[in-house]
This record gives C-alpha cells, structure tokens and sequence, in this order.
C-alpha cells in the first residue's frame, strides 16, 4: 500500500462523505492537486478536525492506492496562516474555485502551488486585492499553458503601439482597432489601449495599479478569458461577493 509521508499542503475544498467523513481536495507542492478520504472528521471527539482549515499551510501524510487515498495525519505547517478576512477571504476563496476548475488531479505544479502560497498572504493586503487577483490569474494562466499574447499584434506580429487600441480575440491575442470608436461588431471582446498591454507585457502592475482605465480593461479581459477557459462552470465565490460588495468598496473578482 502506497505512503506518502510529510508533504506541505492546502486544503481547497472540504465535502461531506457518509456520516462522520469528509473528502478533500487539497493542493500539494510534490503532486499536484489530489483527493483524500478524511475518516471520522465530522464527528465531535474528532482530534483533526480543528487542522482541517482552508487558507492554512499543513503538513499531511496519506496512504492507499487508486483515485481516493485516506489521510493518514494532518498537523499545521511552523508557519503563519494569511490573516484573510472579509473581501480578502472571499478573494482566497475565488482564487481556490478556479484551482479547483483549471488543474487537473495528479498534474504536478510545483510553481502553481508557490504561486497560490505567495498569493494568499498577498491577500493580506486588502487594498491591493484587485491587482492581487489579476496577477494570480495571469500567472497561473501562464503555468498552465495559456499564456496570454502580450507583445505584438495578432494579425501582423509588429509590436503593439502605445497608441492605438486592440480588441483581444481568445486564442489569438490582441488585434489592432480599426474603427473610430468602442461600438463595433467586436463589442463583446475586451478592448484595451496599447499602453495598457505594454504594461502588462513587462508587467509593470504598479502602474496598472495606479491606473483606473487600465485596472478596468484588464479586469473585463481576465473574465472574457477566463471564462472560455471555465466552460459553463460558474463561481460560486462570485454569487457570495455581491451581497458583501453592497457595504464595501468595489469587487475584486474578475
């Protein structure tokens, strides 16, 4: 029977499994994003339920074979969790619904997992949740092999003028606007200024930040691919921001 020992983890998702069980699907830095019958976790005298906690680095051991290995233990890692809270929390929680859509179990993505590390505790900082956000979906866009085209024009292939303005075409890049003005038969893909996508090219997200045109056509390009990339799925998590958004500033989700 199949052990393995010791390995750094989150917890992406928890579900209820028969009467006292759970399954997780948890994201590990040696294999990937797997899933484990967590035993007896839901009863009272549980000794690991209190470990089972999203957004929190730990040390888990699991064993068996096939598609459903029991986790063996489950300890905090000696390290900090992220302080989440309102919109940051929420934010951890997209982050974890679009890992759960976009990888794949057992596809091991060692960067993917340091880039979701590093993500959480730059949540911390509720006042730079947006671009937060863009750059985690950007990157892991990348990671995963959907990448975006940043540098030069789809059609032509010359470097994109600071200028001018592109329309983005979904596995194909940006596409010079030849129209006068933002109404045309392209009204429904993303239409960003050069300037922006220079930006993001040499991403220089401290000047997308400072920006308020830019934060907004990166926000309508990141939900325009995202979506393709999703399917039909739909995020829960973005249901749950509106009615928080009522009392706080802004939604961060793409």
């Amino acid at each position: 029977m199949n052990v393995v020992n010791t390995q750094i983890a989150y917890i992406l998702h928890k579900r209820a499994y028969r009467e006292t069980s759970s399954i997780l699907e948890v994201l590990t830095k040696d294999y990937g994003r797997i899933a484990l019958m967590a035993r007896g976790t839901r009863g009272a005298k549980s000794k690991i339920a209190g470990n089972l906690l999203p957004f929190t680095p730990l040390v888990i051991s699991w064993q068996g074979r096939g598609n459903l290995p029991y986790l063996k233990s489950v300890e905090r890692a000696d390290l900090k969790a992220p302080s989440l809270r309102s919109r940051s929390l929420l934010s951890a929680m997209y982050i974890n619904e679009l890992l759960m859509y976009l990888l794949h179990k057992d596809d091991v993505h060692e960067t993917v997992f340091e880039h979701y590390h590093h993500c959480l505790y730059s949540l911390e900082n509720e006042n730079a949740l947006e671009i937060t956000l863009r750059q985690f979906e950007i990157k892991l866009l990348e990671l995963l092999g959907f990448g975006l085209n940043l540098l030069t024009e789809a059609d032509t292939g010359e470097r994109i003028i600071a200028e001018a303005n592109y329309h983005y075409h979904l596995e194909h890049g940006p596409v010079l606007c030849t129209e006068p003005s933002a109404r045309s038969d392209n009204a429904t893909m993303p239409r960003l200024s050069g300037r922006c996508l220079q930006a993001l090219a040499s991403e220089d997200y401290q000047v997308l930040s400072e920006n308020t045109q830019y934060m907004a056509e990166l926000k309508r390009l990141m939900r325009f691919v995202l979506n393709f990339h999703l399917g039909n799925k739909r995020l829960k998590s973005r249901e749950l921001f509106r009615p928080v958004s009522k009392d706080l500033s802004g939604s961060s989700f793409s």
